[in-house]
Parts: structure tokens; C-alpha cells; sequence
């Protein structure tokens, strides 16, 4: 009790330098917790040039190039039944007769992806009796945002990839755009799908507008509120006002600001602001 009552004294005494060696501690604490907020995070690759590429981005849907519905004029009954859903078939093939011997063949090689009748049903001019799709000649057709599809035109190369085929990119060539009910849609030809690929499966594609090559790049994830916090050496990451140009998602070219290759960045989008 009589230490306590001595240390209480002694800063009685000294209220100016107490509040002077109060104050440098706080300044401390100020100090030391900016250090840690500039060094938490995780440090990138260091920077370098690379290829980066400007395009417009869209989902698509592959499309056959030859699809062929019945679609009977007049209610009738399945006479005879030459395919089943699933079953692939060849030009010239017999599908299904109706009626009076009227009998329906294959305009080209393909799979029947719908029938819902069976031997001795009555058909409806409501509902198809038979599609036929040819699932190897395909094309995609790509929807897009208005201001993405003002920057497309005919000729512009596309890249396609899948969710289940990361590790394949397929390329192909816009030969239209064109709108309908409110889309803005580009149709992509010249493919070299793999059989696996069906109709009305989805992609992500790509749709090349510009190639910037040795364009210094950096992580899209390092850039928060218009600036990059940048390390160099042993120093502390120092925050360094940018401006981006291309983004691919992952990365954003640099067209401003005090970077070079050999830097890195911390990335801090997980550290509470």
C-alpha cells in the first residue's frame, strides 16, 4: 500500500511529465498498430509484364445446326414406331408412321431428343411428335450486355471454355450479332467441339476485342479504393494511388501509377477496414 501510495505522489508531483510520457505511449500504440495494419495481408508474386487480353464476356448456349420437329397438321394415332428417345439414327432412317402409312425419315444423321408417344397413340398438333438434333454440327450463341455487345462485330475471335472442361479452351469466330426480345446476342462459328459437348449446354465465353502485350499487370484482388499498397525491399508496404486499364477478372493492366516489375502488393481484401 505504501508503494502505491509513493508512485501516486510521485506523478502528483510531476502532472507535466506524466501526461508527456502518456501521450508517447498512445503515439507508440498509434504507431505500432499502423505497422501492423500496413504489414497484414498477403504479399503477391512479384509484378511482372504479360499478355493480357480486352473482351467482352457472356454466357452461351450451344446450339445445333440442324434440329427437325414433326409436327402433324391433323390429330392422328402412332401407327408404327421405328426409334425411341436417346437413339442415334442415320439420313434417310425411318422415324414413325402415322395415319395412312405416311411414314416420317431422318433429314439428317442425328439423335432423336424427344418422343412422347408410343405404338398406337393419338398424336396432338399442340405438341410435336418427334425432334430429331444433329448434336455434331453446333454453334454457340452468346448473350451479352448492351455495352458489351456494342463493342462486338463480326469477324472477332472468341475463346469458350466449360465448367467440367477448365483445362480445354475451344476458339471460335462471331459471324453475327444481332438482338431479339430485349437480348443482345452474338452467334460464334468455326468450333472444334468435342463429341461430349450437347446442345443447350452452357459456357463462358469470351469474345476478344483487343490484345495489350507487355502491359505490366497486377492481381484485380491487390486494388482497393483507386490504389495498390506496394512493397519494396525491406521497407513497409507504402499505399500507391493507380489507375487500371484491361481487366480479365483476374488481372488489371496498369496505365498510371508508381509501379514496376520486381514489386509486390499487398493483398488485404480479407483485413477489416
Amino acid at each position: 500500500m505504501e508503494k502505491f501510495r509513493a508512485i501516486f505522489e510521485w506523478v502528483n508531483k510531476r502532472k507535466l511529465l506524466s501526461i508527456s510520457i502518456f501521450l508517447l505511449l498512445i503515439l507508440a500504440m498509434i504507431v505500432v498498430q499502423r505497422i501492423f495494419r500496413q504489414s497484414e495481408g498477403q504479399l503477391s508474386a512479384p509484378l511482372k509484364r504479360s499478355t493480357i487480353i480486352d473482351a467482352v464476356y457472356g454466357i452461351g448456349t450451344v446450339t445445333a445446326y440442324h434440329r427437325y420437329s414433326i409436327n402433324p397438321l391433323v390429330g392422328s394415332s402412332v401407327e408404327k414406331s421405328y426409334v425411341n428417345e436417346g437413339d442415334s439414327v442415320r439420313k434417310g432412317a425411318p422415324l414413325v408412321e402415322i395415319g395412312s402409312d405416311v411414314v416420317f425419315r431422318a433429314p439428317f444423321s442425328g439423335i432423336v431428343n424427344f418422343y412422347p408417344y408410343r405404338l398406337g397413340e393419338n398424336t396432338y398438333t399442340t405438341t410435336p411428335l418427334l425432334i430429331l438434333t444433329d448434336v455434331q454440327n453446333r454453334y454457340i450463341v452468346v448473350s451479352m450486355e448492351q455495352q458489351g455487345a456494342l463493342r462486338v462485330k463480326k469477324g472477332q475471335k472468341a475463346r469458350i471454355s466449360f465448367d467440367s472442361l477448365r483445362e480445354s479452351v475451344f476458339e471460335g469466330t462471331v459471324s453475327a450479332v444481332y438482338s431479339y426480345a430485349g437480348n443482345f446476342l452474338a452467334r460464334i462459328d468455326s468450333l472444334n467441339l468435342p463429341s461430349s459437348i450437347l446442345p443447350e449446354m452452357t459456357c463462358d465465353v469470351a469474345i476478344v476485342i483487343a490484345t495489350h502485350e507487355n502491359s505490366l499487370v497486377i492481381p484485380v484482388v491487390a486494388f482497393e479504393n483507386g490504389s495498390v499498397w506496394r512493397k519494396r525491399g525491406r521497407s513497409l508496404p507504402k499505399s500507391v494511388p493507380v489507375k487500371i486499364g484491361v481487366t480479365d477478372g483476374t488481372w488489371a493492366e496498369i496505365l498510371e501509377g508508381d509501379l514496376a516489375p520486381g514489386d509486390r502488393l499487398l493483398i488485404r481484401r480479407q483485413v477489416s477496414q
